[in-house]
């Protein structure tokens, strides 16, 4: 069968199906649709783009990255959803990273148990099993100690191994190229690959540079002489009937080859200069003595580049952060970072390169002897190799080159070994030794279960639970919305902006982006095996990798590649979803593209990595399908309180989607900021009722209205007492660092007891919550009253905490209830305004 991409108005039919199939089975009423008038569309297409009516009130609920900490903290938040019934009305569930594991989980074992809710709250002597299962692999990535060390540090250098087989193959390929331009040290002759050129020249030296060159000039000046001629258009195009624009195109790109060719031949033409000033005899003395110092160099900070490597991602925005900051002595740690990632960028590279002058120096002979300067099992070897070709072939046979001459046997054989990898490269698969199998693996044992009440006779752990993307449950669970990112920093069209990403989702019916169009997700699961929820909610969670959207650090993308610290994916295009022809080992190749950020749109196979690559609270995707009320659950690290995701998708909103959003959040920031100096300081707060929550706006395309509601990860005072013991203890809770996926009982607990105090106790109407000021907003007080309608009171409640208010409104109306820190600043803001 074969597919065709399609656009997003036929994902969103599609998941509109799905959808009614659960509100159906909830007695909700059918997402009704009206058309968009001021939606942009290409000025060839007059097909009307449908978007769910107000009325219809379509929920989202974005749970956000943040690794393990964000996990435990929106599984926190979903189990108050579930305690007051506001689950059952969320339709799509949209999630990054860190939320993604959770989020997982939920769909999974909804769908695995016809829609009960798998991490039920209650006050009983044994937690349910799933949740225990979730709280035992909290520490995912080593749940056995020391054998998983030992068991992810061989998988580790497997991958090392993978990558240094196809560095290799290049490595030897040009070290035998720089022996055939010159085999013999100190003797020099006109040849192109170790064959005689006529050379005209006084010298002998870059004979073919000159001509290639001259060949270059040329080449311009009959260009020149077209472009005089005929008046081609300036930018050629292969526009159908403009024959002069496609020969200005041949010959744009005629010169383009050729100095590329002129580049490559005067790289290897210099490389003997080189050899003979680092290792040759008579050598300059300064060159040979640099050259000792660079390897000394590299042996004493090699270990220092893999571990910049491996924290890169942290290290990029505490830098970030530093150059930002107004104290000098910030900028100077910041301008230190910066320097460290050029340092570690620089040592990699360089030793692969230091390797190929010394394979090249191996394999050049001596000026006036017959040895070579290899040790002696390569150049044995490459004697065997000589002596073997020789005895079954003719010089003037199709392997006459090989058996011709004995000053090049050394290349000769790295072009056998070069064979010989190539072999084994078809052998591989570019997601294989990567670190996303080892990650995916993990993630899986610890959030995809079969849930349970009891365990069988025997069973000690609950069973895993393997499940297609399509094998989703559009009845017993929200629709499920998997946030990519798709790195396209090589691309010339999608990467205008510099954001080096788009966005990328993977669902249940659909697989795909703007940038790629949308393939039904069976049709991607027929190409690509092993494309199923554990993999999926791997690529959303691949935080560190060479590419990293719009927090690639570019200098270090080699390094990073290079040292395999990849937890990427590489997946079908969904562009070339119907290529019956398998890539098979060509497809290894893409990894020079990765490792040198040459990545886009067009190519046969895309690279996906964490979602928050480019958006990290999952927000974005659910703007686009005009929910009415979206419920956003920010568990990410955010010492400094400054919203910095929200930020980022508020601009992408407004740029890309025609979306306003407007929420007072500076209000929860004020309030946790200044509980937890004071926790620090003193090990005690005032205890406010809120706001962990901040409710805004949503103004979408022809009017229409929409609700944020707000959950951070913050602090009031009023949070239990062992959350305050673990705050008094680690400051930086509830933002310590996403480095940490090691977390133990009490630390997964204190972040999983704050998301559902934060969130239980506004939706039962226990807490107050930021929101927008009555003056500024004339709808404000009919979108929260919309809010009681749509979230009715839970019946089942605490007893031990006391409701000030039975209503939103109520809250929003009570103007004693905001905290003093806000109620002050406010009063004195209205003291210098009168003044």
């Amino acid at each position: 069968m074969t597919y065709q991409t399609v656009d997003f108005d036929q994902v969103f039919e599609s998941e509109r199906k799905s959808i009614n199939k659960r509100r159906a089975a909830f007695g909700r009423g059918r997402v009704a649709l009206q058309r968009e008038q001021s939606s942009s569309r290409d000025l060839d297409d007059d097909s009307e783009v449908l978007r769910p009516t107000e009325g219809s009130a379509v929920v989202g609920l974005a749970l956000s990255g943040g690794g393990v900490r964000s996990a435990a903290f929106c599984l926190g938040a979903l189990q108050a959803l579930d305690s007051t019934k506001a689950l059952d009305r969320v339709d799509y569930l949209s999630t990054v990273s860190g939320g993604g594991y959770i989020g997982s989980s939920l769909t999974a074992g909804m769908t695995e148990n016809g829609g009960k809710f798998p991490f039920t709250s209650e006050l009983s002597e044994d937690e349910p099993l799933s949740l225990q299962h979730v709280r035992d692999y909290s520490n995912y990535l080593f749940p056995k100690g020391a054998a998983d060390l030992s068991r992810n540090a061989a998988i580790y250098l497997r991958g090392l191994v993978a990558n240094a087989i196809l560095v290799m193959l290049f490595i030897l390929f040009f070290a035998a190229i720089t022996v055939f331009f010159n085999p013999i040290a100190g003797e020099y002759e006109a040849n192109f690959l170790g064959v005689h050129i006529w050379n005209p020249f006084p010298f002998q030296h870059f004979v073919v540079t000159i001509y290639l060159g001259i060949t270059v000039i040329v080449a311009v000046v009959l260009w020149a002489l077209f472009r005089s001629w005929t008046g081609a258009i300036e930018i050629p195009t292969w526009k159908a009937g403009d024959t002069r624009s496609r020969v200005a195109a041949i010959a744009m790109w005629i010169v383009r080859f050729l100095v590329f060719l002129t580049a490559v031949a005067t790289f290897f033409e210099l490389q003997p200069f080189i050899l003979e000033a680092v290792y040759e005899r008579g050598g300059l003395g300064f060159f040979a003595g640099f050259n000792k110092w660079i390897q000394g160099i590299l042996i004493a900070l090699g270990p220092l580049a893999a571990a910049i490597a491996f924290l890169s991602r942290r290290i990029g925005e505490a830098v970030k952060s530093a150059m930002e900051s107004e104290r000098i002595r910030d900028r100077i740690i910041g301008w230190a970072g910066k320097g460290a990632i050029y340092a570690a960028a620089l040592i990699v590279p360089l030793f692969l390169w230091l390797l190929y002058l010394l394979l090249a120096y191996w394999g050049r002979k001596q000026h006036g002897t017959s040895d070579f300067a290899g040790p002696s099992f390569i150049v044995d070897s490459a004697i065997y190799l000589h002596r073997f070709i020789g005895s079954w072939c003719s010089c003037s046979s199709c392997l006459g080159w090989l058996c011709s001459g004995s000053t090049t046997i050394v290349a000769q054989f790295y072009l056998l070994v070069v064979t010989g990898l190539l072999v084994l490269v078809f052998f591989l698969r570019p997601n294989a030794n990567s670190l996303h199998p080892l990650y995916r693996d993990r993630l899986a044992k610890a959030f995809l279960f079969k849930p349970q009440t009891l365990l069988r006779e025997g069973q000690s752990e609950l069973d895993p639970l393997q499940l297609k993307l399509t094998g989703l449950s559009d009845e017993s669970a929200p629709y499920h919305l998997i946030n990519t990112a798709l790195n396209v920093g090589g691309s010339k069209k999608v990467n205008r902006r510099g954001r080096n990403a788009d966005f990328f989702v993977l669902s249940r019916n659909y697989v795909g982006s703007k940038t790629t169009g949308y393939v039904p997700t069976e049709a991607m699961q027929k190409v690509v095996g092993g494309l199923d929820l554990a993999t999926a909610m791997a690529v959303s969670g691949a935080a560190a990798s060479s590419n990293m959207g719009s927090a690639t650090i570019k200098p270090l993308t080699p390094t990073l590649a290079l040292l395999n610290i990849r937890l990427g994916y590489w997946l079908r295009n969904p562009k070339w979803v119907n290529l019956r022809v398998r890539l098979f080992g060509w497809a290894n190749f893409y990894f020079l593209l990765e490792m040198f950020g040459l990545l886009n749109e067009n190519r046969r196979s895309i690279y996906l990595t964490d979602g928050g690559h480019i958006e990290n609270l999952g927000i974005y995707e659910l703007l686009r399908r005009r929910c009415r009320v979206i419920i956003a659950v920010d568990g990410e690290a955010d010492r400094q309180m400054a919203f910095g995701s929200l930020n980022t998708v508020e601009r992408y909103a407004l740029i890309d989607l025609g979306v306003r959003i407007n929420l007072p959040w500076g209000q929860i920031s004020e309030v946790s900021k200044a509980i937890g100096k004071v926790i620090d300081a003193k090990g005690d707060a005032l205890k406010y009722a809120g706001p962990h929550v901040a409710i805004g706006e949503i103004e979408y395309p022809d009017k229409r209205r929409g609700i944020l509601i707000y959950i951070k990860a913050s602090l009031t005072g009023d949070e239990n007492d062992y959350i305050f013991h673990y705050k008094r203890r680690y400051g930086d809770f509830p933002h310590e660092t996403t480095l940490d996926q090691l977390f133990s009982e009490e630390q997964f607990e204190a972040y999983r007891a704050l998301g559902f105090h934060a969130t239980y106790r506004f939706f039962d109407r226990e807490d107050w919550f930021a929101h927008l000021d009555r003056k500024d907003s004339k709808n404000h007080e009919k979108d929260i009253k919309f809010l009681d309608r749509l979230f009715p009171l839970a019946a089942k409640r605490d007893p031990a905490w006391k409701r000030r208010h039975n209503k939103f409104v109520g809250w929003f109306k009570d103007e004693e209830a905001a905290p003093d820190i806000l109620r002050t600043k406010a009063e004195g803001e209205d003291k210098a305004k009168a003044s």
